[in-house]
């Protein structure tokens, strides 16, 4: 009792440092402002406090919102609680409704996109939320909600990047930097990571800075060195028209940008991995040093860049260079006041003449020879890394995630370049091929006279398909229809097994008591020749390479050591591993009610809901 009376002799200050400390939660704040009048008048209106633990509590939110701008800590803190709580609910019953879709319209999704318009920080708390269950490494943490956070996360981030490309093409050439794409594209593809323009740009910097240090071994008494900051910070930040030195200091930047690149860090062409899609973010390129040839010259021409040194993009067809020249007039179409050198970034930034290059070569067969060929705008970088991650998305090397893969580059190039009717193609027939909402897709065909044909055959095609074969069931909770279980039937949904011939690892999510394939299947993977042929439980089965087999039961067992299956879709079928086994999701509990049991015989261990 003494020591309340002490405490509320204390000065205001000492109680708010004592409150701030990050071992008390916001909830014994409140509790301790429920004591008396003057702890609550303190609790509520001390502003610092408030944002204290509005930090502690959201630690990747520290520039947001704008510290300026909040008037009331406290209520901001309320808000953030209260706008996570509203997104939980959301996801939380997501399963229910998308349970039987394996890929989600957007306008599926719209919900969240109207939760996070309707906020003044709606992006940026609802990545935070979002990101926050995804990463949840706690043991009990639900796989499903993670599952449908991740299909969140997709939508929120490529919704966010499509103001922010309508906002670059508006901008003027000079501030279209070549980084800014790549990093939107880097972002568009990698929606749970974090791929933001300062970080990319902060590492270009420090490439920069350690070019200056080789120039200065090299050349102490380079004019670089006797360049204003502010000169620098506008090459960093702005396209230039021409290289900013005499053709020979020039080329001594260059040759220390290849140096540090190439010689001490290391960066290299991806020829063993070279369609993987990794090798299109820039943030892999910085990290693992080592990409193809678009992403290694945006990275060279970004360095050059910031040290005065103008290096042009080149798309040929089946290659991409940089291009480099003594001096730069304004004139495309006048004469060239000095030749082209090429720079080769893919192999350790060969430098070749305009007669060197292959592409040029008069021995070359390529169609392009004899042609001055422009330099690639932005726009058009940015396309043709779209068309790549189109083709490293149609890549069997890695199956796991493949199709939301080859959706984000489809979509990606569509966002790009609208009115390429190829594309919209392509993505039509993904979108039908998941039952797909296909009225936003619809709507961005133009009828273009290079196009009219084609475009008016994929809208027909597109307008059948929605009356004939298009099932929204965005507002309806599918129906659920137990499955019985037959005598025959050993194995469980949930349990871990191992293939006999093949010897993968797999989960088993779904079973039929006799095969329930087509015909042709039954033919063509050779069904008849097991020794029970067709008679016998057939198990869908999630394998451990990313890909989904339907398999016999005699040639399935209980894996010996039944570790979790890497695959990407486990948490739309199951909430939990538990040492040996799935726990299903309460979709798959109401379609396989019969199988807990057999899990517990096989298993040992009762499921944890």
């Amino acid at each position: 009792m003494a020591s309340d009376v002490l405490i509320s002799y204390l000065p205001n200050e000492i109680l708010e440092y004592i409150l701030e400390s990050d071992v008390l939660m916001p909830k014994d704040v409140c509790n301790f402002g429920s004591t008396c009048s003057k702890f609550r008048n303190l609790v509520n209106t001390s502003n610092k406090l408030w944002k204290t633990k509005f930090q502690q509590c959201w630690p990747n939110l520290q520039e947001v919102p704008d510290r300026q701008k909040v008037q009331s800590w406290q209520f901001e803190y309320k808000s953030r609680l209260e706008f996570g709580r509203k997104l939980r609910k959301l996801v939380s019953q997501m399963s229910r409704r998308f349970h039987k879709k394996e890929e989600i319209s957007n306008s599926e999704l719209s919900d969240f996109g109207k939760m996070m318009q309707e906020h003044k920080y709606g992006y940026a708390y609802m990545v935070d939320e979002l990101m926050s269950i995804a990463y949840d490494n706690e043991v009990f943490s639900n796989l499903t909600e993670k599952y449908y956070t991740e299909k969140v996360i997709r939508y929120i981030r490529q919704l966010h990047l499509k103001e922010e490309w309508q906002d670059f093409l508006t901008l003027d050439l000079e501030d279209q930097l070549l980084e800014k794409g790549a990093v939107l594209v880097a972002q568009w593809c990698q929606p749970m990571v974090e791929v933001s323009y300062n970080s990319i740009a902060s590492q270009l910097d420090d490439i920069a800075t350690q070019v200056k240090a080789q120039l200065f071994m090299d050349y102490p008494n380079h004019p670089l060195f006797r360049t204003p900051e502010d000169k620098f910070v506008s090459w960093r930040n702005k396209n230039i028209s021409g290289n900013q030195w005499k053709p020979s200091d020039s080329q001594k930047i260059i040759s220390a940008i290849c140096n540090v690149l190439f010689q001490q860090m290391g960066f290299h062409g991806n020829n063993e991995m070279y369609y993987s899609a990794e090798n299109s973010f820039i943030n892999m390129v910085l990290l693992t040093r080592k990409g193809i040839p678009i992403t290694l010259s945006i990275v060279f021409e970004s360095v050059s860049r910031r040290l005065g040194v103008k290096c042009e993009p080149v798309s040929f067809p089946a290659h991409f260079l940089l291009r480099w020249r003594e001096k730069y007039n304004n004139d495309e179409c006048g004469a060239e006041l000095s030749p082209y050198y090429y720079i080769d970034v893919f192999n350790g930034g060969q430098f070749l003449t305009k007669r060197s290059c292959p592409r040029y070569s008069p021995d070359s067969q390529c169609p392009m020879r004899g042609l001055s060929v422009r330099p690639a705008t932005p726009i058009e970088v940015i396309e043709r890394m779209a068309n790549n991650l189109e083709v490293a998305g149609r890549q069997r090397t890695q199956m796991n995630g493949r199709g939301a893969r080859l959706r984000s580059a489809l979509e990606l190039l569509n966002l790009v370049n609208p009115s390429d009717m190829n594309c919209i193609l392509h993505l039509a027939r993904f979108y039908m091929l998941y039952n797909m909402d296909l009225a936003d897709l619809m709507a961005t065909i133009e009828l273009e006279p290079r196009a009219r044909d084609q475009a008016r055959h994929i809208m027909q095609m597109l307008q059948v398909y929605e009356t004939h074969h298009y099932k929204d069931t965005s507002c309806s909770f599918p129906q659920i229809e137990p499955k019985v279980r037959s005598e025959n039937i050993a194995y469980a949904v949930g349990m871990i097994m191992r293939h006999r011939q093949y010897n993968y690892r797999c989960v088993i999510y779904g079973w039929d008591s006799l095969c329930a394939a087509s015909q042709e299947w039954i033919r063509q993977m050779g069904v008849e020749n097991l020794p029970q042929k067709s008679h016998q439980p057939f198990y869908n089965v999630l394998v451990e390479d990313g890909s989904i087999r339907y398999a016999a039961q005699e040639n399935l067992e209980v894996a010996s050591e039944p570790v979790a299956v890497t695959h990407l879709d486990v948490g739309r079928y199951f909430e939990q591993f538990c040492s040996t086994y799935y726990v299903p999701n309460a979709e798959k509990r109401m379609e396989y009610p019969q199988d807990a049991e057999v899990r517990q015989r096989f298993c040992g261990y009762t499921d944890v809901k």
